[in-house]
């Protein structure tokens, strides 16, 4: 008799659990998250992330989590991820979790001078750089060989940015005056010593362009020149 009533009451309990977990989930909480207002996610993307907190609390959001990312679109600080997506409907109290750009990974330039072209191209491929434009230079190096990079060496840039590769064509007979418009004077200085010319006078004049380019050439890339040639050069100073 003592066990009979023991089950009795073991099955009474079980089926007032059953029934008090029926109600609460399918009666008691469905009003209970039906009393939240239906609201649409802001758009925060592309906004600092002391606003977009702001914009969150504001709107009766909750920011759950931040996470940062590389981001070549927007600035360190920035939000340029969001969940739940901006226009969905959600009910007032949702957590947002937000990515935060750290700005665009940063690689530094190799040394690759001394090296083929088509070595320097696959070590550059390797790091997330492209070697473009690809400029020939007259130079004692034997011809194919890479003899600068722009940026130099050591130079830190953009993941997926150019660099200008200079490469050597050799350095025989009569030729073209090389371009020397547009690059930095010491690498000018370079392109003329390496090619057998002389380097005449160097004037600096006030310019927009940035300081220490040449702007100006004599002769004039495309001329024939020969080695012992004179060069001179303008190049850019401050306005």
């Amino acid at each position: 008799m003592r066990i009979k009533t023991i089950i009795i009451w073991i099955v009474v309990i079980g089926c007032s659990f059953g029934l008090g977990f029926f109600i609460f989930n399918f009666f008691i909480m469905p009003k209970m998250i039906g009393t939240g207002k239906d609201i649409n996610v802001p758009n925060l993307i592309g906004k600092r992330l002391v606003d977009a907190q702001k914009i969150i609390l504001d709107q009766g959001f909750q920011l759950e989590d931040t996470r940062d990312v590389y981001d070549t679109i927007f600035p360190s600080g920035y939000v340029v991820g969001q969940k739940p997506l901006a226009g969905s409907i959600v009910k007032t109290g949702k957590k947002i979790n937000l990515l935060i750009s750290k700005g665009a990974q940063m690689v530094n330039v190799p040394v690759l001078e001394q090296m083929t072209l088509d070595q320097g191209t696959r070590i550059l491929a390797s790091i997330g750089i492209n070697p473009y434009p690809i400029e020939s230079l007259r130079s004692s190096n034997p011809t194919g060989k890479i003899i600068g990079v722009e940026p130099g060496p050591g130079s830190e840039v953009r993941l997926g940015s150019n660099l200008k590769v200079y490469v050597s064509s050799g350095n025989t007979g009569i030729f073209l005056m090389p371009i020397l418009v547009g690059l930095p004077t010491n690498i000018a200085k370079d392109s003329v010593a390496s090619n057998g010319l002389i380097l005449g006078s160097v004037q600096t004049i006030p310019s927009e362009e940035p300081k220490d380019f040449v702007i100006i050439q004599y002769p004039e890339d495309g001329m024939k020149v020969r080695t012992g040639d004179t060069i001179r050069l303008i190049v850019s100073g401050k306005r």
